[in-house]
């Protein structure tokens, strides 16, 4: 064997060292069966070892431990698979996301815990992988008759109110199709030429609308000329529209049209997307219902002039009775579709909330001031019916340009407010947050938006604000100081003016503890579950604002103190959580608003993309606030004011635009002027 392998010629020694490699070599390529018991197995082993000690076989070595990933929530780490999978109980894949089982169903559609997989919602019928309405193909676009019902509503056989129409059966105060029934017994079928009235009566309104918003130049006819469909495409441009191969009577159009010109008589035109918008009527429309009709309303009507309890008690407790200014008695929200009835009545029972029963339910957002005209103009009441979950940020319903520069638009046409070159103010918007936390998608429109209210409107000096984008925890340090000293870059701004008033507002992500007992303002390199490292402590802020001695201070938080930041809001958007956001005890001369209350998330307004605090608080700001019936005209601008004005608005915006719950809180010592203007605001 030796000589086979080419050692003949070798000297003896190597030849020794030849042999003993060819013998041992082969014996360690294999594992024993029972190295341990000492059978014939561990005899190379135990040779291995006769000439190196240290030798180990690789059966017996340490195998390295694997370390476990971390994997973003709701993610998990798999061992086997060394990677992060998507393996929770309730949630699936999607794409390269992991989301809930219900965020994964398709429009129109409700995760089944019984059959596991995707059903269509009842009403809906299911083709392919879509859920479609079987009423938009039969749906009346005019309401049934002459009554003043909303299609798929009729009026009653003895004229007392509004039943459901053949097809559909009442469930949860809606009219939904039945099943049961076959689907051409849904609606009577209308005679063509009622049908052909019908659309020429569109066509003829549609051209109406189009001459008055300097569209069409030519005369209104009840047919589309070439000259009205030009005037049709510009005006579908103008207002995003996007294709329409049903022409004027796309339910897109409609819409649109409703909302910018109203209808022609004073009576509500349904729509045929699902129970319609009703229209508008036009600005300074007198809120009466027609003279030939006497037939008793079936949807609440609108107030106005009111504010909700708690707010009215404030007003009344600081100022007195005020002339014209009553207590609402309306401020209900609309039921969510996915909570049972069981549900929605523990809500009304333990945390007073009053679900709308007898308004007219749209299944969009809108902005406010559209649907307070079409409920002034109509003489209704509309309540938006949220889905199952909602996207926290919006885009701009109209324009796509930047929102703080729309935003002259909320007070360019108020006086300016007096000459505040003394006053400093501190703007810290922070959107681009690192590591685990997600982006604050509106946080750079809502600091733009006050840097420009307070540069152009209220008389700030640019000198004298410290204005931030994506701070960090340095910087907040920097300004406001830190647990040893207060003695920060305001402190020291302020030591040089020590009459002048501060403004702070801060608009980002912030976050409750985990034992509910301090908040936290988030810088943009926070760390998620490390706040009380990488965050700012509330109570360290109210610590050291105490120690500046200023006159007044106003500090504005537009962020939601929720330990879930997410992109969704899940109806009806009620706190949870004891979350101490506020002072134990008042500041002296501090007066402290934030967006939400406790962990509630804030909602961002359709028509500015600003958070609805922000545009309510630069309405107030500005002069709104001061106006009766809430203020008493004096040009000055009280805390009280401010907070009941803006807290009317953004909880009546929250519900009727969204169908949501969303309140701000306020903490003060004294009444102290925020703000002054010029002259009377009229």
């Amino acid at each position: 064997m030796i000589d086979g392998l080419g050692c003949r010629m070798a000297p003896p020694i190597a030849l020794l060292f030849l042999s003993l490699f060819c013998l041992i070599f082969p014996m360690l390529g294999a594992a024993p069966a029972s190295a341990e018991t000492g059978s014939s197995g561990a005899a190379p082993v135990r040779l291995a070892q006769v000439f190196f000690p240290e030798f180990e076989p690789y059966w017996r070595r340490a195998r390295p431990e694997r370390r476990a990933r971390k994997c973003p929530w709701p993610w998990t780490y798999s061992r086997q698979r060394e990677r992060c999978v998507c393996a929770r109980a309730g949630y699936t894949r999607k794409g390269r996301r992991c989301v809930k089982l219900a965020a994964s169903c398709q429009k129109n559609a409700l995760w089944s815990k019984a059959e596991k997989r995707c059903v269509c919602k009842e009403g809906f019928i299911a083709k392919g992988k879509k859920c479609l309405d079987p009423a938009l193909a039969v749906a009346a676009v005019m309401p049934e008759g002459a009554s003043r019902c909303m299609w798929p509503r009729r009026a009653a056989p003895d004229g007392a109110g509004c039943i459901c129409s053949a097809g559909y059966k009442e469930k949860n105060g809606q009219c939904v199709r039945d099943p049961s029934q076959a689907l051409a017994a849904a609606e009577p079928v209308k005679p063509a030429d009622a049908a052909r009235e019908t659309y020429a009566d569109q066509v003829a309104r549609a051209q109406a609308c189009l001459k008055q918003q300097g569209f069409l130049r030519g005369p209104v006819q009840k047919r589309m000329t070439p000259e009205a469909w030009t005037a049709f495409w510009y005006f579908k441009r103008e207002h995003k529209i996007g294709a329409t191969p049903d022409g004027i009577k796309n339910p897109k159009v409609q819409k649109v049209l409703n909302t910018v010109c109203g209808p022609a008589e004073t009576k509500v035109a349904a729509l045929t997307e699902g129970q319609g918008t009703p229209a508008p009527a036009s600005d300074g429309a007198a809120a009466t219902p027609p003279a030939e009709t006497a037939v008793k309303p079936v949807y609440a009507k609108p107030e106005a002039g009111c504010l909700p309890k708690e707010l009215h008690a404030l007003v009344v407790a600081t100022y007195g009775a005020r002339p014209g200014l009553k207590q609402c008695s309306q401020t209900c929200v609309a039921k969510p579709k996915t909570l049972s009835d069981r549900v929605l009545a523990e809500y009304e029972k333990k945390r007073g909330i009053t679900w709308c029963s007898s308004c007219i339910e749209v299944h969009s957002s809108m902005p406010l001031d559209d649907i307070l005209r079409i409920e002034r103009g109509a003489n209704v009441q509309i309540c938006t019916r949220p889905p199952s979950q909602l996207p926290r940020w919006v885009r701009p319903a109209r324009q796509s340009r930047r929102a703080y520069t729309r935003v002259r638009e909320i007070y360019r046409a108020l006086p300016p407010a007096e000459d505040r070159s003394g006053d400093i103010a501190v703007i810290i918007g922070n959107r681009r947050y690192r590591g685990n936390l997600p982006v604050n998608a509106a946080a750079y429109h809502n600091a733009g938006a006050m840097y420009a209210l307070l540069t152009e409107h209220l008389g700030y000096r640019i000198e004298n604000i410290i204005d931030l984008r994506d701070a960090t925890l340095k910087d907040l340090r920097r300004i406001f100081g830190t647990a040893e000293s207060h003695e920060g870059q305001l402190w020291q701004r302020l030591r040089k003016r020590p009459e002048a008033s501060v403004l702070i507002y801060f608009a980002g992500h912030a976050r409750a503890s985990a034992d509910q007992k301090d908040s936290y303002l988030l810088p943009v390199d926070a760390v998620k579950h490390r706040e009380i490292r990488t965050a700012y402590p509330v109570s360290q802020l109210y610590a050291n604002l105490r120690k500046l001695g200023a006159k007044s201070m106003l500090l504005l938080l537009e962020a939601g103190f929720g330990r879930d930041h997410g992109d969704f809001v899940f109806p009806p958007n009620i706190p949870e959580m004891w979350v101490r956001s506020l002072p134990v005890e008042p500041v002296p001369g501090l007066t402290v608003m934030t967006a939400a209350d406790r962990d509630q998330k804030t909602l961002d307004d359709p028509l500015y993309g600003i958070g609805l605090f922000t545009r309510y608080l630069i309405e107030g700001l500005a002069g709104r606030a001061d106006l009766a019936p809430i203020g008493n005209a004096d040009r000055k601008i009280e805390a009280v004011e401010l907070y009941a004005y803006t807290a009317h608005m953004v909880g009546l915006a929250a519900r009727k635009s969204f169908g949501l719950v969303q309140r701000p809180l306020l903490s003060h010592q004294g009444n102290t002027v925020v703000s002054r203007v010029e002259a009377q605001v009229r």
